[in-house]
Formats: structure tokens, C-alpha cells, sequence
């Protein structure tokens, strides 16, 4: 998701999430017969929350009278269908996910998470089953909206979301110029700081900014081939999993027999023109 690169040591998960007691071992589902996967809800067009039920949503576990869509709600849809087990979806904060799943309240973290070798230390990972490139938010009639280059914005406040990829790139853009500023939480945090003004730019994936201009007229994005240096594992979005999980090699299937990439690109467009506003 966004593509997060930061592995985040989390102390808590969010209040609402159950402290029922499941399964101890670290191979098996924590509930027999269900596909129990943690996310944000709150990162369209990877994830977001509903509060009606639509033939494509699914309840959100945790949060009463709450939806989750977006791509990752289909992708795991589509996984769990294949396993033969019912899905169950809860919402949990991005610095909870892991813990999450290391204490069996969850059995997948299907949230835009880039398997990076930190993470790999403690988590496993499926294959890919999203890849994307990093694109830069400003508002349409800035200086910056017809950038060319990092050098282009010389003098421009940089922000990015705390704890993510997007945040240690910020480095890259400061070298040609920009001024960093003080980064958020969240990302309607930051699209909010670039309409106001108190922000110029910011650093997303490309679905996260095509959904965000959809819903913000003022907003626009800048494509710049080549303008970030990333390793293969910074763009590439995992599925990650308890240590020795044991359907790890069924979802890798999956995702290379039923995923493929023109589905995923069928879900991806789906899921921008679905999103909701970020507000």
C-alpha cells in the first residue's frame, strides 16, 4: 500500500479491535474456516470504509455498521474464495497491522504493504499482487503542476505520511531544492495541508493520486519517469503473513492463475472510479 516502507515496531492496535483469544499457532487460521485479513480502511482506492452494504463490500468486523471496499477488499475476496473460507475483514490502524498479526487477530495484512527485507525478518510474504510507480500531489494552478523535473520544485514544502515510503523520499526531492515540512498522519491529512496551502507537495502512488484528482478538482499530479530512486521491493505491494503460514503457496497461486495482471488492472480501475472523497 500506499507502498509503506518504514517497519513500524507498533505498541497498540486500534481500541475496537477484539482481544478474544484465538488459535496459538502460528501456521493455522486463527478461526477454522475463515480468512480473517487486517487493513486500514482508510486508504482508497487500496481500501476505504463504507456505511452501506453494496453487493461488492464486506462487513468490517470490528467497526459496527461499517463496509470495507477498494482494491485490496476484492483481491481478498478472491483469495478467499479460492481457499473455500469465509473472509472477515477488520480495521486496524497501520502501526497495529503487525502486531496484529503476529498475535493471531489476523491471518493476512492485505494493505498496500511492500515486503521489505526488515520486515521480512519477522513477517513472511506472498508474491506481488500490485505494482506501481510514485507520482507527485500539487494543486492544479501551483507553480508546480507543470514540473518536468525534481529540480522544478526548488523551494516547494514537501510533507508525506508518517511511517511510510512516501515519507523517506521526501530526501530525494529536499536534494533539488524543496523545503520539508512536517509530516502527517494520515493521507487526508496531507491532501487537506496542499489545499489550504500550508503544504505544495506530496509524494503518493499513482492509483492514490488518480483517486484523490477525481475527487478534488483543485488537485492534479505530476508523472516524472525515473524521478525516484526505489529498489524492486519499494513498488511492489505483498501480502504478508504469520512465519510458516501454510497457504502461503495456495495465495501465490492464485494470484499468478486467477490474479493476473489484466484482472488486477480490472480491480485497480474499478476501485479509483469507486473511491469516495478523502475527506
Amino acid at each position: 500500500m500506499k507502498i509503506r516502507n518504514n517497519f513500524i515496531i507498533a505498541t497498540a492496535l486500534v481500541a475496537t479491535i477484539s482481544l478474544t483469544s484465538c488459535s496459538s499457532t502460528n501456521t493455522n487460521l486463527a478461526q477454522e474456516g475463515v480468512f480473517i485479513v487486517g487493513m486500514e480502511c482508510a486508504y482508497q482506492p487500496f481500501n476505504w470504509t463504507e456505511i452501506s452494504s453494496t453487493e461488492s463490500n464486506v462487513a468490517i468486523e470490528n467497526v459496527n455498521g461499517a463496509y470495507a471496499e477498494g482494491y485490496d477488499v476484492q483481491v481478498a475476496k478472491i483469495i478467499a474464495e479460492n481457499l473455500d473460507l469465509e473472509l472477515q475483514i477488520k480495521a486496524i490502524e497501520w502501526s497495529g497491522l503487525e502486531a496484529a498479526l503476529k498475535s493471531n487477530q489476523i491471518d493476512a495484512i492485505v494493505a498496500g504493504m511492500s515486503p521489505t527485507q526488515e520486515r521480512k525478518e519477522h513477517i513472511d510474504f506472498s508474491d506481488g499482487y500490485y505494482q506501481s510507480k510514485h507520482v507527485l500531489l500539487v494543486k492544479k494552478d501551483s507553480i508546480y503542476a507543470n514540473a518536468t523535473s525534481l529540480d522544478d520544485f526548488n523551494g516547494a514544502t514537501i510533507i508525506g505520511q508518517i511511517g511510510t515510503l512516501y515519507a523517506t523520499l521526501i530526501p530525494q526531492v529536499v536534494e533539488h531544492g524543496a523545503i520539508s515540512g512536517t509530516n502527517l498522519d494520515t493521507i487526508p491529512e496531507i491532501v487537506n495541508a496542499i489545499i489550504k496551502g500550508s503544504a505544495d507537495v506530496t509524494i503518493l502512488e499513482e492509483p492514490v493520486a488518480m483517486g484523490i484528482v477525481n475527487q478534488y478538482s483543485e488537485l492534479t499530479y505530476v508523472s516524472i519517469e525515473n524521478a525516484f530512486e526505489v529498489s524492486e521491493e519499494d513498488i511492489t505491494v505483498s501480502i504478508g503473513f504469520r512465519k510458516g503460514f501454510i497457504y502461503i503457496d495456495q495465495i501465490n497461486n492464485i494470484l499468478t492463475n486467477v490474479l493476473t495482471l489484466e484482472k488486477r488492472n480490472e480491480l485497480m480501475v474499478n476501485a479509483i472510479n469507486m473511491a469516495p472523497s478523502a475527506e
